[in-house]
C-alpha cells in the first residue's frame, strides 16, 4: 500500500497544501496594529475560500486564524534591514499550511497585485471575498495624492506602470464624489466577449448578461431589497448604461448610413419624377415642349438647396441620436433587471430587440425630419401614390431587413451559417464557452410586433407607459415573465428561475467545423432517487462530425446553474472527433438515470517509453488490461475485465519504462450473456 496514504505528522513529507484567501476587515485584527494590544511577529487574519464559510453570521471575522506571512530574502529584520509588510483588508493572497491537511497553520506567501479599475470598482462595504476598499480608520486617502495610471496593468494592454503622482488638494464635492464613487461587482462568472469585430451584437448580449449576473451578486451580499442593495444596483446599471450605449453607437451609425443609402435611389426617382410632372403641366398649358423642359429643370434645380441641407442633417444625424439614448438604454436595463431573474436567449433577444425599436423610432423620426423640405419630390416616390411624410422611413428600416442586419453585423436570412472558428466568449473561473449568436429573424419579428402593439395603444388613445411606448410592448417590460408558465403576445418567453432542473448538456462549438454531439457519464452520485447530484466522470461521443480543423470547445451547459467545475478537452483524426477526455470532473450537477458503468476501451493519449512485454497497467477500480507494446511504447490497452465504477478510472501504467499517459471510454454494462456451460475444442 502507498505510504503516502498515512499521515506521518512530520513538516514537509504530508504534502504541500495551498490555497487562496482573502485579509478580511482591518477590525478583526486590529491588534495586530495597535502595538502593546497583543501584537506580536507579522501576521494578519485571512479568510481561506473552500476552508471558510463566505458567511460572517457563520463564521466571524475575529474567529478567523491568524496566518503569519513569509517575507522574501534579504527582508529578515536581521541587522535592522527590513521593509514594512503592506497588506491592507480585502486583499487576496495565497499561501499554505504549515501543517498540511490538518489546515491549522496558514502562511501567507504572497498576494495578487490589484489594478486601478478594481480599486475603482471596490464597494465601501467590507463582506467575505467580496471586492471592497482597502481603506479603514487607520488606513485613510491621503488627499495630498492619487494613483495615476500610466498605461494599465491590465492584462493585454502593456506593461506600463503606475505612478503616484501629487495631485492639487483643492477639488470640488463633485470631483470628490466622482473619484469615490463605487460599484460592487464579482469577477467569477462573468463573461468576456474576446471578440471585438464591427458587431455590436454580442457585446451588448454579454453586457446584459454579466449585468443580471452581478444584481444576483449583490442581492446575495448585501440583501435583496435593502437600502444599500437598492444603491448598489443603481450604479451597476448605470455603469452598464454606459457600456451598452458604446456598443449600440454602431448600431446607430449602421443603421443611419444604410437607410441614407437607400434614400439615394429614391431621391433621384422623386427627382425624375418632378421633372416629368413639371414638364407635361408647363407643355399642355403653353404648347411648347421646350419650355416645358426648362420648367423641369428649373424645378430640379430647386431642390439642389433642400438636398444639401438634408445631407448635412443626415451627417449630424447619428451623433445627435446617440448622445440622446443612454436614458432609454437605462429604463430598458431597469426592466430587465426588475423582470429577469435568469439569463436567457430570449431575454437577450427581447432586449436587443428593444434598443433597436429605440434606434429605429430615433433614426425614422430624425429622418423624417431632415426631409421635411423635400415634400416636392418624395411626393413621387411609390408609383406616384406617394409615400413621404411621417413615419415613411421608420417604415422603410422595418420593411427591410437587410438594413438591420448590416448595421448590426448580423447574417441576412438568404446568407449561408457561418461557422464558428473559436470562442468569443469566456466566462471568468469557467472557459471558453459557445457564442450564443443572436437570431436576427426572430430579434426583428418581436421588435416589429412590439412596436406594432405601442403604435396601437396609441391610436386608441391609451398609449403604452414610460419605456413601452418607444421601446414596444416586449416581454421585459412585463413583471409576469418570471412567473411560471409565462406567455404572451410576443413570445413565451419565460425569465424566471427553471422549474425543473435537468441533466447537463454538452455543447461542442468551435473548431471549424459542425454535427459533433456527446452525451456525459455521471459518477460521484449523492442523494436519493428523487434529488441526486454528481459529478461528469466521462464524456461519451455519438456524434464525430466533420471538417473540423483544430480541436473545437467542449462546453457542459447546466440549465439551473447548480453544477460547477466540469472541463473536457478533444482531439482530432481525419477531420472528424476521435477523442473527448475529462480535465476535471467538478461537482453538484442533476443526475440522469443511467446504467452500472464500465470501461468499455481505453484512450493513449501519450505512449511513454521504454516499456517491455508483461508491463501491466491497473485502474483504481481493480480491472485488468491486457497491454501491447511495440517497439518500448504502449500502443493498446484492452480492458478483460468489467468492474463497475462509479469515479474517474485512474489508469497506471507498471513495468519497466515511464511517461503513458492513458484515459478511460466507459459505456453501460453489456447485457448478460448466460454463464460459459461447456468449451468446446474443434481444433484437435
Amino acid at each position: 500500500m502507498d505510504n503516502l496514504n498515512f499521515k506521518t505528522n512530520f513538516v514537509g513529507k504530508d504534502g504541500f497544501v495551498w490555497w487562496v484567501g482573502q485579509i478580511p476587515n482591518q477590525e478583526s485584527w486590529q491588534s495586530q496594529i495597535d502595538e502593546g494590544k497583543g501584537s506580536w511577529g507579522i501576521r494578519y487574519k485571512v479568510r481561506i475560500m473552500g476552508y471558510h464559510p463566505y458567511d460572517t453570521g457563520i463564521l466571524s471575522d475575529e474567529d478567523l486564524p491568524w496566518a503569519q506571512v513569509l517575507c522574501p530574502p534579504g527582508n529578515s529584520g536581521s541587522a535592522g534591514r527590513m521593509e514594512t509588510i503592506k497588506l491592507a483588508q480585502g486583499d487576496t493572497v495565497v499561501g499554505f499550511f504549515l501543517d498540511g491537511h490538518s489546515a491549522q497553520i496558514p502562511i501567507i506567501l504572497g498576494v495578487f497585485c490589484k489594478t486601478p479599475e478594481s480599486e475603482r470598482a471596490s464597494t465601501d462595504t467590507p463582506s467575505p471575498f467580496g471586492n471592497f476598499t482597502p481603506y479603514s480608520k487607520t488606513i485613510t486617502k491621503d488627499p495630498e495624492f492619487a494613483m495615476k495610471s500610466v498605461g494599465s496593468n491590465s492584462q493585454g494592454t502593456g506593461n506600463d506602470e503606475v505612478t503616484v503622482q501629487e495631485q492639487n488638494a483643492n477639488i470640488t464635492q463633485t470631483q470628490a464624489d466622482q473619484q469615490g464613487k463605487s460599484t460592487l461587482t464579482s469577477s467569477a462568472g462573468a463573461t468576456v466577449n474576446n471578440c471585438g469585430g464591427s458587431s455590436p451584437i454580442g457585446g451588448m448580449q454579454v453586457g446584459v448578461k454579466n449585468l443580471l449576473h452581478d444584481v444576483r451578486t449583490i442581492n446575495a451580499r448585501l440583501g435583496e431589497g435593502t437600502e444599500f442593495a437598492r444603491d448598489a444596483i443603481k450604479k451597476r446599471i448605470s455603469s452598464a448604461t454606459q457600456d451598452i450605449t458604446g456598443k449600440a453607437s454602431n448600431l446607430v451609425s449602421g443603421m443611419v448610413n444604410d437607410t441614407f443609402n437607400k434614400l439615394g435611389p429614391l431621391s433621384n426617382a422623386g427627382m425624375t419624377g418632378l421633372y416629368s410632372s413639371v414638364k407635361a403641366k408647363v407643355t399642355a398649358a403653353t404648347g411648347n415642349p421646350a419650355i416645358g423642359h426648362l420648367a423641369g429643370v428649373a424645378s430640379q434645380v430647386s431642390m439642389a438647396a433642400p438636398l444639401q441641407i438634408t445631407e448635412n442633417l443626415v451627417g449630424c444625424l447619428a451623433n445627435n441620436i446617440i448622445a440622446d439614448l443612454g436614458s432609454n438604454i437605462e429604463d430598458i436595463l431597469s426592466s430587465v433587471v426588475d423582470n429577469a431573474v435568469n439569463f436567457v436567449d430570449c431575454v437577450a433577444d427581447q432586449t436587443i430587440g428593444a434598443i433597436t425599436n429605440s434606434v429605429i423610432g430615433k433614426v425614422g423620426d430624425g429622418m423624417d425630419q431632415a426631409l421635411g423640405g423635400l415634400d416636392k419630390i418624395m411626393q413621387f416616390v411609390g408609383g406616384g401614390a406617394g409615400i413621404g411624410g411621417k413615419g415613411f422611413v421608420e417604415n422603410l428600416i422595418r420593411n427591410s431587413t437587410s438594413s438591420i442586419a448590416g448595421a448590426v453585423g448580423l447574417k441576412g436570412c438568404n446568407e449561408p451559417v457561418k461557422k464558428e472558428v473559436g470562442s468569443c466568449r469566456y466566462v471568468l473561473g469557467y472557459g471558453p464557452v459557445s457564442g450564443g449568436d443572436a437570431d436576427l429573424s426572430k430579434i426583428i419579428k418581436n421588435a416589429n410586433l412590439a412596436a406594432s402593439l405601442s403604435n396601437v395603444a396609441r391610436l386608441t388613445g391609451f398609449p403604452l407607459e414610460g419605456i413601452q411606448d418607444i421601446a414596444g410592448a416586449l416581454d421585459i417590460f412585463n413583471s409576469d415573465m418570471k412567473v411560471p408558465g409565462f406567455k404572451s403576445a410576443i413570445s413565451d418567453c419565460y425569465s424566471g428561475l427553471p422549474t425543473v432542473c435537468e441533466p447537463p448538456k454538452i455543447k461542442i462549438f468551435g473548431g471549424n467545423g459542425s454535427g459533433g454531439e456527446a452525451i456525459p457519464i455521471f459518477g460521484r452520485i449523492l442523494g436519493d432517487t428523487r434529488y441526486r447530484t454528481g459529478s461528469i466522470i466521462d464524456i461519451k461521443l455519438t456524434n464525430p462530425g466533420n471538417n473540423y480543423t483544430f480541436p473545437p470547445f467542449v462546453e457542459v451547459v447546466d440549465n439551473c446553474g447548480q453544477g460547477y467545475g466540469a472541463t473536457a478537452r478533444t482531439t482530432l483524426k481525419d477531420g472528424k472527433i476521435d477523442q473527448i477526455y475529462i480535465v476535471s470532473e467538478g461537482e453538484n450537477y442533476p443526475v440522469a438515470d443511467q446504467s452500472e458503468q464500465v470501461v468499455e476501451s481505453v484512450n493513449i493519449i501519450f505512449p511513454g517509453g521504454g516499456y517491455s512485454d508483461g508491463d501491466q497497467v491497473t485502474d483504481n477500480f481493480g480491472n485488468e488490461y491486457d497491454v501491447t507494446v511495440q517497439q518500448g511504447l504502449i500502443t493498446k490497452v484492452t480492458p478483460l475485465t468489467q468492474i463497475a465504477v462509479d469515479d474517474v478510472p485512474v489508469l497506471t501504467a507498471i513495468g519497466s519504462g515511464d511517461g503513458a499517459i492513458l484515459s478511460a471510454n466507459l459505456s453501460d454494462r453489456p447485457d448478460f450473456q448466460g454463464e460459459v456451460k461447456q468449451v468446446i475444442d474443434c481444433v484437435s
